[in-house]
């Protein structure tokens, strides 16, 4: 396949998987016990406002999870679930298309698929890294980290 080809696909679902991460969140997050508050992607005003969902100009390649608070507090496995949530997401879509592009292969399979799968696997990759994001927040890694390895964890 073309390489610009490839690329204009994996970046048409780079957004697709960004609301599909955060959805992991939140599905997570419902699993323990939380309400979801809003999905944000971007930052800043919202252009776009869907409900609980909305799309920002600024900064589009970063997504947010909210969630209501909770009468009683959270254990670690129960933050560190709402933290894997958006990683799982990505690595089970990933997982289902390659499992389909197996199963029913077609031209539009064999274009679509790959890009899909190597967007997934970035995702589950790059969230797992300890760093803070250009919005300042900290990524799931980081969190993950901080959470099970200092002694003061707190997620942000």
């Amino acid at each position: 396949m073309h390489f610009l080809l490839f690329n204009l696909i994996m970046l048409a679902f780079y957004l697709p998987s960004l609301i599909l991460h955060e959805y992991g969140h939140a599905f997570a997050a419902r699993l323990v016990g939380l309400r979801l508050q809003s999905i944000s992607i971007g930052k800043g005003e919202p252009f776009l406002q869907i409900g609980h969902f909305s799309i920002a100009r600024k900064q589009i390649w970063e997504g947010l999870h909210r969630s209501q608070p909770s009468a009683i507090s959270l254990s670690r496995g129960q933050r560190a679930v709402v933290l894997l949530g958006g990683i799982g997401a990505n690595f089970i879509a990933g997982t289902f298309v390659a499992g389909l592009s197996q199963l029913f292969p077609s031209p539009v399979m064999n274009l679509l698929a790959p890009p899909f799968i190597q967007v997934s696997i970035i995702f589950t990759l790059f969230n797992l890294i300890p760093i803070r994001l250009t919005s300042g927040f900290p990524s799931d890694g980081l969190q993950l980290k901080r959470l099970f390895f200092n002694k003061n964890s707190r997620t942000d």
